[in-house]
């Protein structure tokens, strides 16, 4: 993703104005003020922020109960997920959903003559965010369909790599893991489950072996 280090450096920030500046579209907080009051609350451990916007969503089974119809909900691109967030108006209580990105098949958006809809292809579903900022919903497709691939690619080149072969270096295969797990394209356990599975190969045994008998 082009652009990381700001993204991370604005989220850890909270400045969401500066991500909207950053993808060159006006920052709309109508609607949405006290869900991006609370927004870090719900964001986990090194996740990063790519792009907001605001938008109308039916109700779900978790919907506010004292909110009826149509809500308005805060949209957040990350890079682990989609986030949606829906302050109750007559108390303090928040509603939040997400969706995995390796859920989503594709995201696409449309504009009309002042606003844009964001639909979210889930494969069983389409997930329909509208009434959205026009600015907004062109690039929180794009970025969103961009990001996806990078992570599919990376997973297949990850997985691509595993068993280990005897042409590729070792060493090199256990950087690829951290810097994948570092911008955020293998979780936790995922990283965990490679690096276990490279350690434990005769492979890596044999050139550990060779390794010490260097030095010794």
């Amino acid at each position: 993703m082009d652009n990381y280090e700001k993204y991370a450096e604005y989220t850890k920030a909270q400045d969401w104005k500066s991500i909207s500046e950053l993808n060159e579209v006006n920052f709309d907080s109508f609607g949405t003020k006290k869900e991006l009051k609370v927004l870090t609350e719900y964001l986990e451990e090194d996740e990063v922020v790519f792009a907001l916007t605001s938008g109308i969503m039916n109700q779900s089974e978790t919907s506010n109960s004292f909110d009826f119809g149509t809500n308005t909900w805060l949209v957040v691109l990350t890079s682990d997920r989609f986030l949606f967030l829906d302050a109750a108006m007559l108390s303090s209580s928040v509603d939040s959903q997400s969706i995995r990105h390796d859920r989503v098949q594709a995201v696409s958006a449309s504009q009309g003559f002042m606003l844009g809809k964001i639909s979210v292809d889930l494969g069983s579903r389409i997930l329909v965010i509208d009434n959205c900022h026009k600015s907004t919903v062109k690039v929180m497709a794009s970025l969103s369909n961009k990001w996806i691939k990078e992570l599919s690619d990376k997973k297949n080149e990850t997985n691509a790599g595993l068993p280990i072969s005897s042409q590729t270096p070792l060493f090199d295969l256990l950087e690829k893991l951290e810097r994948f797990l570092a911008i955020g394209a293998l979780s936790d356990r995922e990283f965990n489950d490679a690096k276990l599975r490279l350690v434990e190969s005769d492979e890596f045994k044999k050139e550990k072996e060779r390794f010490l008998a260097s030095i010794g």
